[in-house]
């Protein structure tokens, strides 16, 4: 009787074996989700685009973009008011330097030089801004001050009002 069951264990486990190592694969193809066919038979069209030529005029890209740097110079005085996050505060000082230069581009000659000093006083505050990550109170006033004087000096110089006959 010993033997019988040991014979029947060792042929439900070679069995078990086989049977795992070989797998169900038909019950498995039953449950995979087969691909759906292409229902249309009409032929795919693509049509190049250009898209080098700018869809609006200057002086609506020069508007968006002197609106991007006010809201993003803001930010970074109310940020260093605050005093709140550093990457925050670099990141507004960036913002701002990179909004600031895209509107100089659209500007001509003469009034891009005008706009020259005040692209360099804000590239210097944004490296200082970079070296002021432990600051105290003092100096990161020191900063919010030259940004609200950044701020209001493009603000009244460089509007679009003033800037409509001077725009390339």
């Amino acid at each position: 009787m010993k033997r019988e069951s040991r014979y029947f264990f060792v042929i439900v486990f070679v069995v078990s074996c086989v049977v795992l190592l070989t797998g169900c694969e038909t019950l498995r193809k039953k449950f995979t989700r087969k691909r759906k066919q292409a229902e249309s038979t009409e032929p795919i069209v693509i049509v190049p685009r250009d898209y080098s030529a700018h869809p609006f005029p200057n002086d609506v890209l020069y508007k968006q973009y002197f609106i991007y740097w006010k809201s993003w110079n803001q930010e970074l005085v109310s940020s260093l008011t605050d005093m709140e996050n550093y990457k925050k505060i670099k990141s507004c000082a960036d913002q701002a330097l990179a909004n600031l230069k895209k509107m100089q581009t659209y500007l001509q000659e003469d009034k891009a030089q005008e706009m020259e000093p005040y692209v360099k006083k804000t590239d210097d505050l944004r490296l200082r801004i970079e070296r002021a990550k432990y600051l105290p109170p003092a100096q990161m006033r020191g900063l919010r001050y030259d940004a609200d004087r950044l701020l209001s000096g493009i603000n009244k110089k460089f509007d679009l009002s003033s800037m409509k006959d001077h725009l390339k």
